[in-house]
């Protein structure tokens, strides 16, 4: 552009926040990343709306101030691999942008520096912009793969005018961010582009996500307990697999058993294309020669043509084929083998007799007997071949006055395998405590997004239960890129607790210096990392499968592929990972509480070692898939800063 002058007090620059390890080329995708838009990996500035990083992966958001100098009709324009698109308030405002050009929407779509006419979307009607004022404008753009580049320009609305790109003599910054630490956020403008999706609904991209009745306990009334006192005869349990004694190093990762669920928990990533076929390869039908393919039987079509060659294509050619029930027939050997696989799933003609027992025994009282089932919530079954199985059942009832309640309790039932109708007994010593308080315990270190991140977490799952039984531990180790135990006291939270430590990052004596913390013996711990996305019924979820002095809980999490996000999940679920585990504090002291003397500055093989004590000490293991629980994707560059990293 021929115009250009000065004016006081701007810069010359605009904000840049960089969103590292964030794969794919849609502008979805880096919207519906969980640090998106208030955690970006890199707080930064440019002088010139024109960029090439020469990086992949990656998302960029640019903001700040555009200062025309002569007030007339400008026309904007963009190109960009992969897909951006730049928005322009009427004012000053960041509330009222709007979207005057863009590159693609589907991540497929890019352009070559300064191309400007691929698309028709590329290129801008004329806005009428006056001089002396300023106007917030935002850029965004998605890089996958290739040559990364952006370029916004603009020109006067006159004949024979060309582009230029937009030059620092027209910016300026929107806050100069220099001196604010990363775990300061409260300056970030969320916008009709950018806004935060914490709050907001996930709108179901796949079965996993939908709404399942296992989803919120937290909404039930809980059946009054002493209506359910000697509901079953009690009777000893000494399951099979129990271990009591010294067991080899690591070998706990082999002798853990899974349960089986039922209904069905959706809990499979159907959607792993690549890894999807070593689900049906276990099964015995399925012929490798054949593939899928074996599953289909042709029928004769006495009305079709005869075709002498065996060459296709077949157009008449008519099969049939039988219902096939794969995720009913899994077993543990699937589970190990086929990290797809999500939880074993129970079939209806098992698990409801357990069902029909259970009521019978409610019906046969008189204080029950006018409850009357509504609902089969969940059916969790711990088998002991030859011996029974233990089952938590969860059923929603209704009340002869029309009031619904929620019954959640562990039964065990023997000689499964007669012809007998099912008889129901109450383990003993084997009950959950509805009101445990549970500690959930982290260690960080200048790990400031994912810190804040947490914290919100935590703050999703109060907001949506109400639950005050549960306690914030975050053991920090002198981080310098944010004041935790200020964020700590504006975060809306039962309670929390918070320690400094100092010396390199430890993972082992961090837990264990929250642990010390804790002062009831008999509240539970759930060690745990950072970067999760918890569902908001972890709490109760932590709660009914941690029993004192008889099991603990280590549910599996899926950890999310590059791209993917706890709105569209896609990745595999981390069945050998066991450094995210509830047990009660009596449990932890008795087996000797975390490996601090061995495991010192260096992580890796903790969780094992904490799981071979945990069997060797004669505890269960609950080992679930659970829904809505996910890692997020991220590289390790930076994090804690000592030898480690890579």
């Amino acid at each position: 552009m021929a115009c250009s002058s000065s004016f006081a007090g701007v810069q010359g620059r605009v904000n840049m926040h960089v969103f590292d390890d964030c794969c794919g080329g849609s502008l979805d995708q880096l919207r519906n990343n969980l640090l998106y838009p208030l955690f970006p990996n890199v707080r930064t500035t440019v002088s010139r709306l024109a960029i090439s990083p020469q990086w992949s992966n990656y998302g960029l958001r640019i903001f700040g101030y555009l200062h025309p100098t002569e007030t007339d009709e400008y026309i904007f324009a963009v190109s960009s691999d992969d897909n951006s698109e730049f928005w322009l308030s009427v004012n000053e405002s960041p509330e009222n942008l709007q979207r005057l050009v863009y590159v693609g929407e589907t991540g497929n779509e890019w352009t070559a520096p300064g191309e400007y006419w691929k698309f028709a979307s590329q290129i801008s009607k004329p806005v009428l912009l006056v001089k002396d004022m300023k106007y917030f404008f935002e850029i965004l753009l998605k890089q996958n793969r290739g040559m990364d580049h952006l370029e916004i320009a603009w020109s006067l609305n006159h004949d024979n005018a060309t582009f230029s790109v937009i030059a620092s003599e027209f910016l300026s910054l929107y806050e100069d961010e220099s001196f604010l630490q990363m775990g300061d956020i409260d300056h970030v403008p969320q916008t009709k582009a950018s806004y935060d999706r914490l709050l907001e609904p996930m709108s179901p991209a796949g079965d996993m996500i939908r709404e399942d009745p296992r989803d919120h306990p937290y909404k039930y009334k809980i059946l009054d307990g002493s209506l359910l006192k000697d509901l079953f005869p009690e009777c000893n349990y000494n399951p099979s697999y129990i271990l009591n004694g010294q067991i080899g190093r690591y070998e706990g990762v082999n002798l853990i058993q899974f349960s089986s669920v039922y209904p069905n928990d959706y809990t499979r990533q159907s959607i792993a294309i690549d890894d999807e076929m070593c689900f049906y390869r276990q099964h015995p039908s399925f012929q490798a020669d054949k593939g899928l393919a074996s599953y289909l039987t042709e029928v004769e079509d006495p009305d079709a043509k005869k075709i002498d060659t065996g060459e296709g294509p077949f157009w008449q050619r008519v099969y049939d084929v039988k219902p096939l029930n794969v995720a009913s027939k899994q077993t543990a050997i699937v589970v190990n083998s086929c990290k797809t696989s999500g939880n074993i799933v129970m079939s209806q003609s098992h698990a409801m007799p357990i069902v029909r027992a259970f009521l019978k025994a409610l019906h046969s009282r008189e204080e029950t007997s006018g409850y009357s089932l509504l609902h089969v919530v969940n059916v969790v079954r711990r088998e002991d071949k030859d011996v029974g199985s233990r089952y938590l059942v969860e059923l929603e009832l209704v009340g002869p006055q029309g009031q619904k309640v929620l019954v959640s309790r562990y039964v065990y039932a023997q000689d499964e395998n007669s012809r007998k109708p099912t008889v129901l007994c109450s383990p003993k010593a084997f009950n959950w405590n509805p009101s445990a308080t549970v500690h959930i315990i982290v260690a960080v270190k200048d790990q400031a997004r994912w810190i804040i991140q947490f914290i919100r977490e935590m703050e999703k799952v109060y907001r949506a239960t109400g639950d005050k039984n549960f306690n914030i531990i975050i053991i920090d180790y002198n981080s310098s890129d944010i004041d935790i135990e200020k964020r700590l006291k504006k975060a809306k939270l039962p309670s929390y607790k918070f320690k400094k430590m100092d010396g390199n990052f430890r993972r082992s004596g961090g837990l264990q210096a929250g642990i010390d913390l804790v002062e009831d013996e008999h509240s539970i711990l759930f060690l745990c990392d950072l970067h999760l996305y918890y569902p908001v019924n972890i709490i109760n979820s932590i709660r009914k499968h941690c029993v004192e002095g008889k099991m603990v809980y280590a549910p599996v999490v899926m950890r999310l592929d590059c791209g993917a996000s706890p709105r569209a999940p896609a990745g595999f679920w981390e069945v050998a990972g066991y450094g995210l585990m509830g047990i009660y504090k009596s449990d932890m002291e008795r087996i000797g509480g975390m490996n601090t003397r061995e495991f010192t500055d260096q992580w890796g093989g903790e969780d094992w070692e904490l799981l071979d004590r945990v069997l060797g000490n004669g505890l269960e293991v609950e080992r679930l898939h659970l829904r809505n629980f996910f890692h997020h994707f991220h590289s390790k560059r930076g994090m804690w800063k000592n030898s480690n990293e890579g």
